[in-house]
């Protein structure tokens, strides 16, 4: 409509002129939009810094602490740029619903990948909060076509009433329907009932426990009482000793009772010439039989510590758990032979304060014992061995160790050299992901089982310390909505898609 307007312009005229009512246009348009960009910039620096807060640990309420700092630091070095910062909103009401939103996103990337998942397996555990709310954790570990694994915290359910088996699978059963999983798809489950292997230890042998309490006892007596705890840290100054201090017994930590035990084991000179100057002080006993247990549990749970350790790692496969517990077993049985010809090469600490012979048998049937509670808690390990191997030496399995309908493709897997030279050279996750499907479809889910297979409750046990620190005396309001959702960010190795919250927002909030 307004072509009369230019109509008189040709040629090279033309395009100038076009061209320069473009930029016109792109100026205006970029005026527009600077306001929004603006307002975008704060709100996504609103999520990110909401994001590093909540895995922090701290309280939603930290924004405003935040925000106050950032508003010095603008002042301080960049005045210009002060209005910027102060449109980042960080009230707590808003870093509530940030930490919601990106939850629910990766809550939603979690459910996405579990669609693809061609096996996974899930590990659970419960536990009580500091409201005596029961809460059970439910973390899922998936593998797809490609070999890519995912492990993920699929749920945190609280328990209303009574937690019975029943309940339990009621809220598996929820968080499995949430995240769309299908039954038939399930590899394993894996939970924790069994006692911390320090105390497993000591209910076999009345005396090792009246050991394992008096050192908690005197440990507490000492750390409990504030001046004692100086006079003691003095004491140890003076004497010259190798620790500074003793550690604080932690009923709720694996390795609490070995770092215990080690301390106190390298102070116990020192402890007692402290615990002596007080009458009302517990006493160190004296008697050698009760420092030779002493020894002897320093020195094995020290061991299981190791153990503990090992069984941890979060990205490792089944087969490369069975190994360390393998590993243990023998150790147990070496230690064994050991202590009946009187060698203590693996007991630094039996070997320091020295072995007495009718001490012996006793050792002795502590270890077998453990051997035995060992085999009764693994025997699930035991019982996969098999397939276990197959997974792990695929070209070295006996063919008639497998399942039936797995053999003729093993034969054939066994023949194939181009893949054969691929195992010496890849990794079992490439491995596997280079095995022709077509071929050898059999095998490639056998491995894809493998893969989603928790070994250990490990995760449970993270996640739990996180929970304690997050849901504590000072935050025991905590809803449960919210505990979910910090844990869930806590915990997860998926980044929420802020740029996509940012984007999906129907306005967004800058503050005042």
């Amino acid at each position: 409509m307004h072509s009369h307007q230019f109509a008189k312009y040709t040629g090279e005229d033309r395009k100038v002129k076009a061209a320069n009512l473009l930029m016109k246009l792109e100026t205006q348009q970029q005026t527009l939009l600077q306001p929004s960009t603006a307002q975008e910039n704060a709100t996504l620096a609103s999520y990110r810094i909401s994001n590093i807060i909540v895995r922090s640990g701290h309280a939603f309420a930290a924004g405003d602490f935040v925000k106050e700092c950032l508003t010095v630091a603008a002042e301080a070095v960049c005045p210009t740029q002060k209005r910027a910062f102060s449109q980042i909103s960080l009230s707590r009401n808003t870093v509530t619903r940030r930490v919601e939103d990106m939850a629910e996103d990766v809550r939603g990337q979690i459910a996405q990948r579990a669609g693809r998942f061609s096996a996974f397996s899930i590990a659970c555990d419960e536990s009580t909060d500091i409201s005596d709310s029961a809460q059970l954790l439910v973390f899922l570990r998936g593998v797809n076509e490609d070999f890519e694994v995912c492990q993920e915290l699929a749920g945190l359910e609280t328990l209303k009433g009574t937690t019975r088996g029943i309940d339990i699978f009621k809220a598996v059963e929820q968080v499995m329907d949430k995240n769309g999983l299908k039954w038939e798809n399930l590899s394993g489950i894996t939970t924790d009932g069994a006692r911390p292997w320090s105390e497993q230890l000591c209910a076999k042998n009345i005396g090792l426990k009246n050991v394992m309490q008096d050192v908690v006892g005197i440990v507490n007596n000492i750390r409990s009482k504030a001046l004692s705890h100086r006079q003691f840290k003095a004491v140890v100054d003076e004497m010259d000793a190798q620790y500074g201090d003793v550690l604080y017994h932690q009923e709720v930590r694996w390795l609490s009772r070995g770092k215990v035990l080690r301390r106190f084991f390298e102070l116990r000179e020192e402890i007692r010439v402290f615990q002596a100057t007080k009458e009302n002080n517990i006493q160190v006993p004296s008697d050698k039989h009760w420092i030779a247990d002493l020894a002897f549990l320093v020195d094995i749970t020290e061991l299981l510590n190791i153990l503990n350790l090992q069984l941890q790692g979060r990205d490792q496969i089944i087969t490369q758990l069975y190994d360390h517990v393998r590993a243990f077993k023998q150790k147990l049985q070496l230690l064994s032979r050991h202590l009946l010809t009187g060698n203590l090469a693996h007991f630094p600490s039996l070997r320091e304060v020295g072995l007495m012979e009718e001490d012996t048998p006793k050792y002795c049937n502590i270890l077998s014992d453990l051997v035995v509670e060992f085999d009764h808690r693994f025997e699930d390990f035991r019982g996969n061995e098999a397939a276990f191997e197959l997974f792990a030496q695929p070209f070295a399995v006996n063919v008639d160790a497998v399942s039936e309908e797995l053999q003729m493709e093993l034969l054939e897997l066994q023949s194939d050299s181009d893949l054969r030279c691929r195992f010496r050279e890849l990794s079992l996750q490439d491995f596997y992901k280079s095995v022709p499907a077509h071929r050898y479809g059999k095998i490639r889910k056998h491995a894809q089982v493998m893969f989603s297979l928790f070994g250990s409750t490990y995760v449970c046990e993270q996640a739990f310390s996180l929970m304690n620190l997050n849901k504590s005396k000072l935050r025991n309001a905590l809803s449960d909505s919210h505990l979910h959702d910090i844990l869930t960010l806590s915990v997860s190795q998926l980044e929420p898609d802020i740029k996509r919250l940012v984007k999906t927002k129907d306005r967004l909030h800058v503050s005042h």
